[in-house]
């Protein structure tokens, strides 16, 4: 099940972003994200960047250094 998750993750962020994956695997959910690139990044509206950013850490706190 893992393996068909982990597929299934990387299938839905093929075109989205740049960079590494980065997956957070819990009992119930795998959570795998990717920092988006640039012209997607210039898609954004002003007020979405706005927002602070919260990427730079994991739940458990500890530093996500290959985002």
């Amino acid at each position: 099940m893992t393996r068909a998750a982990r597929r299934l993750a990387a299938d839905a962020l093929r075109d989205v972003g740049v960079g590494e994956s980065v997956e957070m695997l819990r009992p119930v959910c795998l959570h795998v994200r990717r920092s988006l690139a640039p012209d997607e990044m210039d898609c954004l509206s002003a007020e979405w960047l706005a927002i602070p950013a919260r990427d730079e850490f994991s739940e458990d706190g500890r530093v996500e250094m290959s985002l």
